[in-house]
């Protein structure tokens, strides 16, 4: 009996793999619909924007604190202030300790975390409904009263002065780093690794911590966000008694300062005495968040290098196997952020991998997307759109980038269709507007007794040997 089963399992399968036409590729199902809650608003005493999106099928609450200020509002002389503030925001208030405020959150299972990227600050909470007081006593008690403890300080201060000496031994964080500088220069925020020097940290003192604190930690300056299982009926009371005596106060007005353009393709190489492979990037300042050429350029890098199957990838792993991956991406800030094209690449192979990358860009440039391309790289961003959409904390999250960057409410209600709405022609112009490598830096970190004569045979440009830290040596 259970044979006949099978066998007739197996008939009807083979019966519709019969009907499949394997001459054609497999269409895609329409976009998928995303109907997001509607946000609910509503602004406190104290001048704190309140973003409330309801969410009842799970009795959770995630909250996100955003602050308009992160590395990007760092003095050029001192940078890490930002990130070390958001990394000892939580390590002590007026009536707890560091550990009192561990033990407090762990106690009802909750998650909270502060931190800083380089366009603002973040304090995040996620906990069950059932202990919403408890966890927003906590919460509300660190973004209010911190005291930023020396001893707390200090401790952290080591560590992070222990990792940035570490980072000299490690050619990513080189590569990563030195491109900054390179492109950005020592005058520009962007310009700084967000973590600080190892000069900057030592000079640096709890009091300045406690100045940015008070600089820009202002409710007049920062929006929370609640996403769950919560009404506004219920958290807008909690909220204003809590944080009633946290308060404004003006704070000035910021604009990223406009970087330098790259006037020609240049090469920076930095020695890594041996070292197995090379460490790659690429790129100029690009763009700011707020291009209107964000879609079309976004969908043209995917397939450029923004996925595992994108040109470059295939090229430079699939192919020839110089690397494990290589990938591309605009890094969209509130200033103008930088293309990148990156990878780390087995040593024998450095040029001929500079000569891959360089082709592939200027393929893209010339020649820009297949209308298959296009429809392919359309189908993924679609496709794994929803996904990011499941949890308070991702709805929060994708909020974070409305609030952070000024884009419109509908952003992601409009998402999926300004992705369909790109068409070909959109996709070559903005590949033949951003990818001009004639303007574009080329840092390579490696063992130079084994890269640079190759690297200076492909003829790409000046070649300038630099410090670790991207600084041109004499």
């Amino acid at each position: 009996m259970i044979i006949a089963v099978l066998a007739g399992v197996f008939s009807n399968v083979a019966a519709a793999r019969d009907d499949v036409d394997r001459t054609k590729r497999p269409t895609g199902k329409p976009a998928p619909k995303i109907q997001l809650p509607d946000i609910q608003k509503a602004v406190l005493d104290n001048g704190l924007g309140i973003w409330l999106v309801e969410q009842h099928e799970l009795p959770t609450v995630a909250f996100n604190l955003v602050i308009q200020a992160g590395s990007d509002h760092d003095p050029v002389a001192q940078p890490g202030i930002a990130s070390m503030t958001a990394d000892v925001l939580d390590e002590g208030t007026k009536t707890r300790s560091s550990l009192q405020i561990s033990e407090d959150v762990e106690s009802i299972g909750a998650s909270f975390s502060t931190s800083a990227g380089i366009d603002g600050s973040f304090a995040t909470l996620s906990t069950l409904t059932k202990h919403l007081d408890k966890a927003l006593s906590v919460y509300t008690d660190v973004i209010a009263n911190p005291t930023f403890p020396e001893k707390e300080f200090a401790r952290l201060q080591k560590q992070r002065i222990a990792a940035l000496i570490q980072q000299h031994d490690q050619p990513p964080a080189i590569a990563n780093n030195a491109f900054s500088y390179i492109l950005y220069g020592p005058n520009h925020p962007y310009g700084n690794n967000p973590a600080g020097t190892e000069a900057s940290l030592k000079s640096m003192a709890a009091a300045d911590l406690v100045r940015f604190y008070k600089a820009y930690y202002r409710p007049n300056n920062a929006t929370l966000i609640v996403v769950g299982d919560v009404t506004m009926k219920d958290i807008l009371p909690k909220l204003s008694s809590a944080l009633a005596n946290w308060t404004s106060a003006e704070v000035s007005s910021f604009k990223p300062p406009t970087p330098a353009a790259v006037e020609r393709m240049r090469v920076y190489l930095i020695d890594k005495p041996g070292a197995p492979q090379s460490e790659v990037r690429i790129g100029y300042p690009a763009l700011p968040r707020g291009t209107p050429d964000f879609f079309p350029v976004v969908v043209m890098n995917r397939m450029l290098g923004g996925q595992f199957t994108s040109r470059i990838n295939l090229n430079l792993r699939e192919r020839h196997g110089f690397t494990y991956g290589a990938f591309t991406t605009f890094r969209f800030q509130k200033g103008i952020g930088p293309f990148i094209a990156q990878g780390g690449i087995v040593s024998e192979k450095t040029d001929s991998s500079l000569r891959e990358f360089i082709s592939e860009l200027n393929l893209m440039r010339e020649k820009g997307l297949t209308a298959e391309e296009l429809s392919y790289a359309k189908k993924g961003m679609i496709g794994s759109f929803a996904l990011a959409f499941e949890t308070p904390a991702q709805i929060a999250a994708g909020l974070q980038n409305i609030v952070l960057y000024g884009l419109p409410e509908d952003y992601y209600k409009n998402y999926l269709l300004n992705i369909e709405a790109v068409s070909l022609d959109e996709s070559r112009r903005v590949a033949k507007q951003y990818l001009d490598t004639s303007k574009m830096a080329i840092v390579v970190v490696g063992d130079l007794t084994r890269i640079k004569d190759s690297i200076a045979a492909l003829k790409l440009g000046d070649i300038v040997i630099c410090d670790t830290d991207g600084k041109p040596l004499p």
